[in-house]
């Protein structure tokens, strides 16, 4: 039964029954959270850059389904609040916590210009999105099927350059 239930990737060790009943439970969790959405929760966030403290002691909570507008004048910290909140940077002290979870692994950040490398067809800009992952035996058919859902997968073998604004959205 062990050898069935492996989560992981193929090498994974065995998981013992307290393992799948927690990692059940963790799916459970996050499924029913992405039903309704999530909350998002900052407690006592601080980030500095060097002796320059940019945020300080940030406290915020965004209930589920809500839509918030972060507002202020350049060099306020707007940026460095989303690129904490999305992972990309980590923070001097506070926690971050997306529903009751802590900032998830899987949170990805959508640029409102598209980001595409130019040296790298569709296919490959796809699998960079996977992370981690995209060194796992089934990274391109992720990134393939990714295409197909969002009506691209004709243009896997094309450059960036020869997409639409819109098509480059997509990717």
């Amino acid at each position: 039964m062990q050898e069935a239930l492996r989560f992981q990737s193929v090498d994974a060790e065995p998981l013992d029954h307290a393992d799948i009943v927690a990692k059940s439970r963790h799916l459970r969790r996050v499924t029913e959270n992405a039903a309704r959405g999530l909350s998002l929760t900052i407690r006592g966030l601080r980030k500095s850059f060097g002796d320059n403290e940019v945020l300080r002691g940030i406290d915020l909570h965004i209930p589920a389904g809500q839509f918030v507008a972060i507002v202020g004048r350049s060099g306020c910290g707007k940026s460095t609040l989303l690129r904490l909140i999305a992972g990309l940077d980590a923070p001097t002290a506070g926690s971050i916590a997306f529903g009751e979870e802590p900032r998830a692994q899987d949170v990805r950040v959508m640029f409102q210009e598209p980001r595409l490398l130019p040296w790298a067809r569709v296919l490959s800009n796809v699998e960079v999105g996977l992370g981690r992952e995209r060194s796992s035996a089934d990274a391109q058919a992720r990134a393939e099927h990714a295409l197909v859902e969002v009506g691209l997968g004709d243009k896997r073998g094309q450059w960036p350059s020869v997409l639409s604004g819109g098509q480059k959205q997509r990717v």
